[in-house]
């Protein structure tokens, strides 16, 4: 991750395994980590594991609390560039795109469930706006 915000949520999120959502999220993330850092460029390798990676894709971006905000809120906010194709269809280039378009997301769904079982009733859509800030001092503010 080449983001300071990311990458500290994404330290935080370690210290939080003990719930059965944040530790699934946290798995996930190191799943698209491995299938982006070992991604298949050569065209034969990319054509065997694209079922795989598009599986990934699509299982990921199932339920995600960011995307419920985004989607009432804000419409631009961490939508992948549209190719306009099926991701069954993409190019190398556009795949990789999507599936690291991916990771932040889901650090962000992963300190969201963290926080809401630190302070349950602090309201989804103002806590999802906060992370979306991309600001430290909200991860201070909720102490972790």
């Amino acid at each position: 991750m080449e983001n300071l915000f990311y990458e500290v949520c994404y330290e935080l999120l370690s210290h939080y395994l003990d719930y059965s959502d944040v530790a699934d999220t946290f798995k996930s993330i190191n799943d698209g980590l491995d299938y982006r850092n070992n991604f298949p460029w050569n065209i034969i390798d990319f054509e065997q594991k694209k079922g795989d990676i598009i599986s990934y894709i699509e299982k990921v971006r199932l339920n995600n609390i960011i995307d419920a905000y985004r989607e009432k809120e804000n419409p631009l906010i961490l939508v992948p560039v549209p190719s306009g194709r099926l991701l069954s269809q993409a190019t190398p280039e556009e795949l990789f795109n999507n599936l690291t378009a991916e990771i932040p997301r889901l650090v962000l769904k992963g300190i969201h469930q963290a926080i809401k079982h630190l302070y349950i009733v602090r309201d989804d859509n103002e806590l999802t706006a906060e992370l979306l800030q991309q600001d430290i001092a909200v991860l201070q503010k909720y102490r972790l």
